[in-house]
This record gives C-alpha cells, structure tokens and sequence, in this order.
C-alpha cells in the first residue's frame, strides 16, 4: 500500500505545473525603468559646474599679499599658509593644463616651477611643527609625482622614434602616457581641496 502511494505521488507531481504563456509586463514597467535612469543622471557635468561658478563668483585675489595677510592668516598664523598659497597658484596653472592642451613645455614649466616651491617648503619647515600636517607630506608626494611623469614624458618624446610603437619593450605608449596624466590631474585635484581647507 505504501509503495503504490509513493508511485501515485510520483506520477501526479512529475511535469505539473503552469501551462500556458505568461503575460508579458515589460510593457507596464518600462516607464519605471526611464525615470529612474533619468533620474540617476547628474543634471549638470563637473565642467559645467565650475564654468558656471567662475562666471558666477569673484576668484580669490590669491596673488594679493594683503589678502593673504589679512583674511587667509587668521590669529598671527605661520608663514606657511602664505607659501602655500604660492603653491596653489601654481597647482591651479598645472590642471587648467592638464585639462587643456597638455603642451609638453607648457607643463614641465609648470611642473618645474612646483618642484622649486615645494623644495623650498620642506627646506623651510623641515623639523617645525608644519612638517606634520597632512599638506606639507601631500605636496612632496605630489612634486615627486609630477617630476616622475615630466621625465616620462620628456623620455617618450626621445624615444619614441627607436622603439617601435607595438614592441613589448615600449612603456612610452599614448595610453601609459595618459593614464600618467590622469593619474596626476586626480592628486592635483586632491591637493589643491586639502591646500584650500587649510587652518
């Protein structure tokens, strides 16, 4: 009896289930899908935001000694801050290239012109107490940085003429080159917002 239960149960329950066609929703969802994927899209690009700002908003009178003096040194503040603000001007001038023509002199004038400044702040701070904050490291991370893709680019420049470009040996490709690039307009980008909060 228990066997014959079993084989009955078998039976029924093998290959049941829904037979038919399922009604096809895609239809009543797809206005769904649209307004969020409209909705995930940012209504204006970074670039746009900050043309519009700079239309917008008086810039910083950075070069301003005074400026600098009175509103930027809060509280008798150290000299740093005032040879900081010398390197954003600089960092400034470095990603408007970046984002531009990227013309090789042009940025390792650039390029350079950090380089010395920053050189002079390690001199100037080595052992005080602005040694310490996260800006003064920053800037030596980000002036070895760019002398590293100044020499690789100057390199390629040099090179590119004997290596042939789809040799395995050749690192002085267009795409190494600009991730490189890219690399250092994000560390410029990072550095001149922690620059910018300094206290």
């Amino acid at each position: 009896m228990p066997f014959l239960f079993l084989i009955i149960t078998v039976v029924l329950t093998t290959g049941a289930g829904y037979v038919g066609t399922l009604p096809d929703i895609e239809a009543e969802f797809d206005y769904l899908r649209k307004e969020s994927s409209e909705n995930a899209q940012a209504p204006y690009s970074v670039e746009d935001l900050d043309k519009q700002n700079e239309e917008k908003l008086k810039p910083v009178p950075r070069e301003n000694e005074n400026y600098v003096d009175i509103i930027i040194k809060k509280d008798g503040t150290t000299d740093y801050l005032k040879d900081v603000n010398a390197v954003i001007l600089i960092l400034e001038k470095l990603r408007k290239c970046l984002n531009t023509d990227r013309n090789i002199q042009k940025f390792n004038a650039i390029v350079s012109n950090l380089i010395d400044n920053v050189a002079y702040i390690t001199n100037e701070y080595k052992g005080k107490p602005e040694s310490n904050y996260l800006s003064y490291n920053r800037l030596n991370t980000l002036s070895a940085q760019a002398r590293e893709v100044a020499n690789f680019r100057m390199n390629a420049q040099k090179f590119q003429s004997y290596i042939p470009y789809t040799s395995n040996e050749n690192i002085y490709t267009k795409e190494n080159i600009e991730a490189k690039m890219e690399a250092l307009l994000n560390n410029v980008n990072e550095t001149i917002f922690i620059l910018k909060n300094l206290e």
